[in-house]
């Protein structure tokens, strides 16, 4: 084969693995970024790597064994979602500066509310009587000011642990205290902002599980 072709054969090769030698190159730092969003899919997969999984718009990644959940609708970043452990920590001072937590540390609500001061909205998919479908999550919302481009994060708290299924509970029993039992079953907690003050309390100690980083973030409704 002349070397001509060989060089094409190969330039090819080289070109297809890519994504894959990016996937194993990556670190979380470099694809869970700021500078991510409002990127065309393609790059963003020239650095993480081929997806793992895709549902609609939503595609996942596992860099440094992190799970890393990008929405592309429109074949752009929107948003970024990582899923917290004790070996994958969040950094978001990519994404809101001086706003974020430190930096290696546990996030907590507490944290979260101390570094942007606030305020914090909180939602949940369901707080009792949720069934066995899937584990609800409450979800603790904060918007940016103009100087980080109104981003917002989302720190979900996954309800299965018994620091988080306590909180949820001290949070339910003062809505229900006010606003009687059917407030609580009907979510209608999500509907106003008048409880966040007792949400925050009770949430503040509890570990954040997921954060996830960008524009107009969906969110429970009513």
């Amino acid at each position: 084969m002349k070397p001509r072709a060989l060089l094409t054969i190969g330039s090819t090769l080289a070109l297809a693995c890519l994504p894959l030698f990016a996937q194993a190159q990556a670190t979380v730092a470099q694809v869970f970024n700021g500078e991510m969003l409002g990127t065309n899919l393609k790059y963003f997969e020239s650095v993480a790597g081929i997806a793992r999984t895709s549902f609609g718009d939503k595609h996942t990644y596992k860099v440094q064994g992190c799970v890393i959940t990008a929405d592309a609708a429109g074949g752009s970043i929107n948003d970024l979602r990582l899923q917290l452990s004790p070996t994958c920590k969040a950094d978001l001072s990519s994404f809101i500066g001086s706003f974020a937590p430190a930096a290696n540390q546990p996030l907590t609500i507490a944290a979260l509310h101390e570094s942007t001061g606030g305020p914090l909205e909180f939602y949940a998919d369901c707080l009792e009587m949720c069934g066995n479908a899937a584990d609800p999550s409450v979800y603790a919302l904060w918007e940016g000011p103009h100087a980080v481009g109104f981003t917002q994060v989302l720190a979900e708290v996954m309800l299965t642990d018994d620091a988080a299924i306590a909180a949820s509970s001290k949070w339910a029993d003062e809505m229900k205290k006010h606003k009687g039992e059917d407030f609580v079953m009907d979510n209608q907690y999500n509907c106003e902002r008048s409880f966040d003050p007792a949400a925050l309390q009770s949430f503040k100690p509890v570990a954040i599980t997921a954060v996830t980083i960008g524009t107009q973030l969906s969110k429970p409704g009513c």
